[in-house]
């Protein structure tokens, strides 16, 4: 079973871009989480200089369009959170599916980079793509009905893959729909406590921002 998040990530109150920037991609390169960064790959960037090209490409971006917006409506980088059943696919799989997803999302247009965490006991992926496009000419524009989008096409990779989905997503209480075969789903309980998880790993400053990532992970 493998489920998808899509988040947006913004600066916060009092940080900068470069910071905001920074502090997302640092998280998913963690070496504790990646293996000392075996499991990481990514694309038209280098996974040791990825924050100063996605700061670059957006300078970029403002010079060649003459583009400003607003702190709180621009979108530095997008993340996917992909997460897969326990004991269902290795640490090198799971990046390599990571890697195909992140490319059919952005078909191509955008630098990203996939690291994939085993220090829990599911094996996940974070998938950062910059909303700059690689030429500098536009910005991701996310739209309603994005993350039924990509939760659709991250069940089509994984069928091709051979692993389990989840089926009949309903948006109530059995909103992740039930596990296939005989998997348990866990309660609604549960789900809300690992989204809390989740969104205190990134360390929010404040509970404002920690509600900021729960509504932001839907």
């Amino acid at each position: 079973m493998a489920t998808t998040t899509l988040l947006q990530r913004h600066a916060g109150e009092g940080e900068t871009i470069a910071e905001a920037i920074r502090d997302c991609l640092d998280y998913g390169k963690d070496p504790e989480k990646t293996e000392s960064g075996k499991y990481i790959s990514a694309y038209e960037c280098d996974p040791a200089t990825v924050a100063d090209e996605f700061l670059l490409a957006k300078a970029s971006y403002a010079a060649m369009t003459g583009r400003e917006q607003k702190k709180e409506n621009n979108v530095l980088c997008y993340q996917i959170r992909q997460s897969f059943y326990p004991g269902e696919i290795t640490p090198k799989e799971a990046n390599r599916i990571g890697y195909e997803l992140a490319m059919r999302w952005t078909k191509g247009r955008h630098a990203f980079i996939v690291t994939t965490h085993t220090d829990k006991q599911h094996i996940h992926c974070h998938i950062y793509y910059n909303s700059t496009t690689l030429d500098c000419t536009r910005k991701f524009r996310n739209f309603w009905g994005s993350t039924w989008a990509i939760r659709r096409m991250n069940d089509k990779l994984c069928l091709e893959h051979g692993l389990s989905i989840v089926e009949n997503p309903k948006p109530s209480r059995d909103h992740y729909g039930t596990w296939l075969g005989n998997k348990k789903q866990p309660s609604f309980q549960e789900q809300i406590r690992i989204a809390i998880d989740a969104a205190l790993e990134e360390k929010p400053k404040d509970f404002e921002e920690l509600l900021k990532k729960l509504e932001a992970a839907g």
